[in-house]
Parts: structure tokens; C-alpha cells; sequence
């Protein structure tokens, strides 16, 4: 009850400074002449000296402050002290912390209401006033519902949903202008919000606020926007950005993280795709039998003789260049590169006459050089399949037909007999036996020399049929098939030795070789040192090459370092606040210090190495005593530069 009592006292206290009327005091004496007049109290605005705020501050009632244009103004009938105190009033508006003490921006307009003769400034200093007087009640309004809510979160007696409302009530009418970040310095030590602060209404409205917030250029809350609520990968970027553009240090960090790891991704992306490419364009395709029917021959067309005279030399000479290579046997086992060939001159389309030839033929190629891939993969499931044990024996069979059914007409059978050789059950089987026979005839039909050997081989009903197959086969090139050896390397059995064994003798023992003359110079010219001195030298001397290349390596690092300093440099003076400064000075400082690191090396590198190659030529040059002993033993004489004995010796011999 005491408590209660001091309360109701406390306010009632506070009513009768600034609410209630003062009862006893007299108005002031006035002039006889003039009556004095009844006037309605107004309310008095409070002013507080100085205003806190957790964040940016955002849709307030007064704008930024604009200064009266002076032109139309008759400045010889201004009062200077009129003047002197509107200019006054407006260094106080740009003062970045105006919005914090708030009475300073009250005081000057006053000091401006208080000339009124030659004032040309008085409206504006009214309408100002006004401004600043709503500003203010905004901001009371605001420190008072912030002072209610620390008393009322404290309390034991409000259930969690009722504290939740008043904060929910609280950011209808403050949040926009005065951020979030308040709420939950106010909710931190309430007990038991926590679990209320969590739910799905009061999250949303948090995120309305913000993205609220973000729309009228807060920084810091596109920031959060981009970190909490973004969906996808450029919302986030989006937001950072933006609000990296509103001068907020973390969004350009995280905006820098998000494009640097995107240029990565791109570097990636680009450098595999090269690389595929590159694999496509040098891939080799081993055959095992000569294809049919996989590309159709190459045929010109309708280019006149006129368009050829005026094509580009050199179209002209990639064009002959692709066309002698369609002439090779062996191209169509490197697809890729006829598709690179023909796609690189359908890219020219300057004096060509063959853009629309190379188009076509390159999508010929293409379609190829995909049939092969995909034969290829086909081929290789079968060989790791069939010799695992865990596979059933239907399946390896299912994968053999499927692939002679798809690609044993234009590649042959061969390659499936070779593959399921060792496997019986899959080799034996009658489907696939009648298939291969299948196979082998339309391909000699289509004149397959190996087929129709093979066939007239192996699958012929009689001697007559086989000798038809045969002579068609040796008709179409296939020498086996003219000289009778007809016979099929995986069928050949082995031919048991039937000779009687013989009892090796035991060998005699092998006299040692004599050496010729020419060979025990070499041998005495080693033993001398010789052959140490060379391996010497040319282990020196390419140390110094390799070391000397190192330094000149360490050369180009020392350039290419000083250009990024340069860059660096450059950045810095174009920065425009103190943390691009701080950035830039320290990406120069590490940019130097790797110049003059790759200059060290640089500059041993390169004398190393000289001294290296500068020993290993001495090597070669300065023989040893034992050397020259031997030399003159075989009466061999070299100048001052021997480097090969032998020649010598032959010449003086």
C-alpha cells in the first residue's frame, strides 16, 4: 500500500508541473488602452536535451532541411543579425547528430522568430519550428512507450501472449521509423519470452519490418534481409549489395564473398569446360573392325570456281587441310578433331564460300563422334561385367545382345566374341551365336572383307558356300582369304609336341669376349675418370639451367607483382571511406613485399645458375691427369675440348 501510495503521489506531482494550470498566479499588468485578451492554454511541448537510438532512424516526420534561395531577396534591406542567426540555424541542421539533441535545432529557429523586422526568414523559421515540434512529440512518444514496456516485460504477473502483443503493438507503431534491434534489447532479460519471441506472428512481423525498412534505403536491414530471409542465391547478392551501396561495411563484405566465389564457380566452370573440349577434340577410338555406314563420305558440293577465287587464303587452306584429312583411313577414329576442323571454319563467315559445307559436315561429325561415345561405354560395361561373379549370367547376356542389337552392324561382332571369349555360358549361347551369324553376313553384304572371311570360316553350311565367301573376300582386298589362311587366331588350338625329348647337355662355359683396341680405350679413358667428369658436368650444368630458369620465373613473379601493387595503388587513392583506405594501403604493402621477394630470387636464382653452367662447361673442358695418360698411351691427342674419345682414336688409328 505504501508503494501504491508514493506512486499515486509521484504522478500527481508530475501532473501539476507540466499538465495542470497555475490557479493563483495573476496575469500580467497590461496598458489601460489595451484589454487584455483570453487566451487557450496550450500544451508545452517537452523538450529532452539529448535522444538515444539502437538504430538508423527512418520516416521522420521532418525532411532533411533546405536553404532558402537569397536571389529574389533585397539583401541591402536585410537585418544582419537576421541573417547572421538563420545562417546559424542552418549549421545546426547539417550537423550529422542533430536528431539526437534535438533542442539545439528548437533554439536556433527561435533565435531567428525573434527578429521580426527585416527578417526574411520568419516563415521559414515558423514552418521549421513546426517540423521540429512534431519531430520531438514522436520521440517522447517513443521514449515513453519504450519506458512502459521495460516496466511492463519486468513484470511476473503478464503472461508471455500479453508481453508478445505489447511488442507486436510496439513495432506497428514505432518499428519502421526506429528498427528492431530495440525489441530485443528490451526482451533480453524478460523472463520466459524467449519461447514467445519465436513464434511464427512475431517472427513475421520482424521480417516485415525490416524488408520494410530496406525498401526506404536502411542499410543495415537489407543486410539482415540478405543473411536471414533471402531465398535464393542472387536475392541474397541483391540485397547485400544494396545495402553495401548504403555505406553498411558487413553487406560489402558478404556481397565480395558471394562474387568471388561466383568468379570461382565461373573459372570452374569454364576451365572443365575447356578441359572437355579439349578431351573431345584429341580422343582416339580403338576399333576393332573397320565401322560402316558411321559417316557418310565427304562430297564438295556447288562452290563455283568464282567464290573459290575469292575466298579468304586463309579459309582456303583450312578447307584443304580438313578435306585431305577426311581422305585418311584412320580419321574416323578422332571424331572430335574432324568436328573442331569443320565447326572452326563454319565460325568464318567472311569471304567463305564453305560456311554452310562446314556447318553441316561439323554436325556430321558431331552426331559421330556421340554414336562412338556412347558405343564405346556400352563396350566397356560389358568387359567389367563379365568377369564379375556377383553379375547373373541373364544379365550378361541381356547387356551382349542389347549392344550387337544397337551397334554390331556399323562395328562389327569381333569385339563382342573377344570380350565373352572366356565366359562359356555367354559365348555358347544360342540366341547370340544367331545373332553374330546375322551380323557377319549383312556386313559382307555390304562388303566387309573380314566378314565375309569370318563368316565363310565359321559359319559357312558347306565347302561350296565357304569357298564362295572366301574368293569374295579375297575380291575385296583380303589377302588371308586368297592365300588360304583362313584360319582365325582365337581358333587356333595348340598343336601337341609329338618329337622325342632329348637330354640338354650341360653347356660349356663361355670364354670371356676380347675386347678390340678401339673398346680398351674406352674402357682405361672410364676407369680414368672420364665418364665421372661427364656425369659431373652434365649434372652441374643442368642444375644451373633449371636454377637459372627458376630465377627467370621468379622475374616474371616480380613483374606481374608490381603490376597488381600498381593496381593496388591506384585503387587506394580513388577509395572513398576508410575502410576501402585500410583495404587497398594493405593490398599494396602485401603486393611489394612479394616484389621484392620475387627480385631475391630472382637475382640469386640467375647467379646460381651461371655459376652452375659456368662449372659444368669447366667439367667438360678439364680432363684428368689418369685422362691424358691414357691419351697418350693410345697416342690420342684432343685440342683443348675433348668431347668424344672415340672419333679420335678412329681418325688417329
Amino acid at each position: 500500500m505504501k508503494k501504491l501510495f508514493l506512486v499515486f503521489t509521484l504522478i500527481l506531482s508530475v501532473m501539476s508541473l507540466y499538465g495542470a494550470p497555475e490557479q493563483n498566479q495573476q496575469p500580467a499588468a497590461q496598458p489601460q488602452a489595451v484589454q487584455a485578451q483570453p487566451q487557450t492554454a496550450q500544451p508545452k511541448t517537452v523538450i529532452a536535451k539529448s535522444y538515444g537510438f539502437a538504430e538508423e532512424l527512418i520516416e521522420l516526420p521532418i525532411k532533411p532541411f533546405e536553404v532558402q534561395k537569397l536571389a529574389d531577396v533585397d539583401l541591402m534591406n536585410i537585418d544582419p543579425q537576421a541573417l547572421k542567426v538563420y545562417e546559424a540555424a542552418v549549421n545546426t541542421e547539417k550537423w550529422p547528430e542533430i536528431l539526437k539533441t534535438p533542442a539545439n535545432a528548437i533554439k536556433a529557429w527561435k533565435d531567428v522568430l525573434k527578429i521580426n523586422q527585416k527578417n526574411p526568414f520568419l516563415n521559414t523559421a515558423k514552418a521549421r519550428l513546426e517540423e521540429w515540434k512534431k519531430c520531438i512529440e514522436l520521440f517522447n512518444a517513443h521514449k515513453e512507450n519504450t519506458g512502459k514496456l521495460k516496466t511492463l516485460l519486468a513484470s511476473s504477473i503478464l503472461a508471455d501472449e500479453q508481453k508478445k502483443g505489447l511488442l507486436l503493438k510496439h513495432l506497428d507503431s514505432f518499428g519502421i521509423t526506429f528498427g528492431t534491434l530495440e525489441i530485443f534489447e528490451l526482451s533480453k532479460n524478460a523472463q520466459g519470452l524467449s519461447a514467445a519471441l519465436k513464434a511464427e506472428d512475431f517472427q513475421a512481423k520482424i521480417k516485415a519490418v525490416k524488408q520494410a525498412r530496406c525498401e526506404k534505403n536502411s542499410g543495415r536491414d537489407c543486410y539482415e534481409c540478405g543473411k536471414d530471409y533471402a531465398q535464393t542465391g542472387e536475392e541474397k547478392l541483391m540485397l547485400f549489395t544494396k545495402s553495401c551501396d548504403l555505406k553498411y561495411q558487413p553487406g560489402c563484405d558478404e556481397s565480395r564473398k558471394i562474387k568471388a566465389a561466383q568468379d570461382d564457380e565461373k573459372a570452374r566452370v569454364a576451365a572443365e569446360k575447356k578441359r572437355k573440349e579439349e578431351e573431345f577434340a584429341t580422343k582416339t577410338y580403338n576399333l576393332t573392325e573397320e565401322p560402316l555406314d558411321l559417316i557418310k563420305p565427304f562430297v564438295l558440293g556447288n562452290v563455283s570456281e568464282q567464290d573459290i577465287l575469292n575466298t579468304d587464303p586463309a579459309v582456303l587452306k583450312k578447307f584443304e587441310a580438313a578435306v585431305a584429312k577426311e581422305k585418311e583411313k584412320d580419321c574416323v577414329r578422332t571424331p572430335g578433331a574432324m568436328t573442331v576442323m569443320w565447326e572452326e571454319i563454319a565460325g568464318i563467315s567472311e569471304k567463305n564460300p564453305f560456311q554452310e559445307t562446314a556447318k553441316t559436315r561439323g554436325a556430321e561429325w558431331r552426331t559421330c563422334a556421340e554414336k562412338m561415345a556412347k558405343h564405346e561405354n556400352s563396350l566397356n560395361l560389358i568387359k567389367k561385367s563379365i568377369p564379375e561373379n556377383s553379375v547373373p549370367a541373364e544379365q550378361k547376356i541381356s547387356l551382349s545382345l542389347k549392344h550387337l542389337f544397337e551397334y554390331s552392324l556399323i562395328f562389327g561382332a569381333l569385339e563382342i566374341e573377344n570380350a565373352v571369349i572366356y565366359s562359356n555360358e555367354i559365348a555358347n549361347n544360342e540366341i547370340m551365336k544367331t545373332k553374330i551369324k546375322e551380323v557377319r553376313k549383312q556386313r559382307c553384304d555390304l562388303n566387309s572383307a573380314l566378314d565375309c572371311q569370318t563368316y565363310g570360316l565359321k559359319h559357312a553350311a558347306n565347302d561350296e558356300e565357304k569357298a564362295a565367301y572366301l574368293k569374295k573376300a579375297c575380291d575385296l582386298g583380303r589377302k588371308a582369304a586368297c592365300s588360304g589362311e583362313q584360319a582365325v587366331a582365337a581358333e587356333a588350338a595348340p598343336v601337341a609336341n609329338t618329337q622325342p625329348q632329348v637330354a640338354e647337355q650341360p653347356k660349356e662355359p663361355e670364354k670371356p669376349k676380347e675386347l678390340t683396341e678401339e673398346e680398351k680405350f674406352k674402357k682405361e679413358l672410364n676407369d680414368a675418370g672420364r665418364r665421372t667428369r661427364m656425369i659431373a658436368g652434365t649434372t652441374t650444368l643442368v642444375a644451373g639451367v633449371v636454377i637459372g630458369a627458376l630465377g627467370g620465373v621468379s622475374f616474371y613473379g616480380m613483374s606481374k607483382a608490381k603490376k597488381d601493387r600498381d593496381k593496388y595503388l591506384d585503387a587506394y587513392g580513388y577509395s572513398t571511406t576508410q575502410e576501402e583506405m585500410n583495404y587497398f594501403r594493405t593490398k599494396t604493402n602485401d603486393a611489394d613485399k612479394k616484389r621484392k621477394t620475387y627480385l631475391g630470387l630472382g637475382i640469386a636464382g640467375i647467379g646460381v645458375g651461371v655459376a652452375l653452367i659456368a662449372t659444368g662447361i669447366t667439367f667438360y673442358c678439364i680432363e684428368f691427369k689418369d685422362e691424358k695418360e691414357v691419351k697418350k698411351k693410345y697416342n690420342v691427342s684432343f685440342g683443348a675440348s675433348p668431347m668424344d674419345g672415340t672419333l679420335q682414336f678412329a681418325l688417329n688409328w
